[in-house]
């Protein structure tokens, strides 16, 4: 009997439900027609103490639930969410082992996979990144890569794990320099008119609840358009 693959919607505030499933929508139809299943945040509305009280605990029943499935959806994360919200946002991203797609709360995100740009930087998380996003690049019309240049360093060249899956790509290396690369990266994207960026998530320490990479960090507070990301 032939299966399907499984996309996660994890929801908290209801105003925000219709276009995380817009935006699953898409993503199932790029992925040739995946299950789309939605899981709310354990009990948001519950003060942290309560939650603790009750012995519940957000990131691993996130952890759990998002290791079910094969792709997750959450809204991007914003200054007035809850406590759980967080926990949940921080479990999907990096507990869960699995690609998340951030929506953003403001744009289009039920048409996005024409134009995409892929943040790249030559390590494991990058790859983790571009592997589920494959099918994604199959059905789109232009695919730009993005790359940091120290100032002297040779142009690096094209992901070989595009090339590898007959991927068509251009390269784009940008110039590092004082200014924060994620507000390098964001300004790109817009340049290039991509509807959506494939990136790995980082974080500096395992207390990632306080310091996530600074790419990573300034993308989640400011991304405008749907975000693939892969710790």
């Amino acid at each position: 009997m032939p299966t399907s693959e499984v996309i996660l919607v994890i929801t908290a505030a209801p105003e925000r439900t219709e276009r995380l499933l817009g935006a699953a929508g898409r993503l199932a139809a790029l992925t040739g027609g995946a299950r789309i299943i939605t899981f709310p945040v354990p009990l948001a509305e519950m003060a942290a103490a309560e939650r603790v009280a009750a012995g519940i605990d957000v990131g691993a029943t996130i952890r759990a639930q998002g290791r079910r499935a094969d792709l997750i959806v959450m809204a991007r994360p914003e200054a007035d969410d809850d406590v759980a919200t967080r926990q949940a946002f921080r479990a999907a991203l990096f507990q869960t082992e699995r690609p998340l797609l951030v929506v953003p709360p403001v744009g289009p995100v039920d048409s996005f996979g024409h134009r995409v740009a892929i943040a790249w930087r030559d390590d494991t998380r990058a790859v983790k990144a571009v592997l589920p996003a494959l099918r994604l690049l199959a059905g789109a019309q232009v695919v730009q890569v993005i790359t940091g240049q120290r100032p002297g360093t040779i142009v690096p060249g094209l992901p070989a794990v595009l090339a590898e899956h007959e991927v068509n790509a251009t390269l784009h290396p940008l110039d590092l320099g004082a200014e924060p690369f994620g507000q390098v990266l964001l300004r790109e994207t817009r340049a290039l008119e991509a509807d959506l960026l494939v990136m790995g998530a980082f974080a500096h320490t395992q207390i990632r609840e306080l310091l996530l990479g600074g790419t990573t960090r300034y993308v989640l507070e400011h991304a405008e358009l749907p975000v693939l990301m892969r710790h």
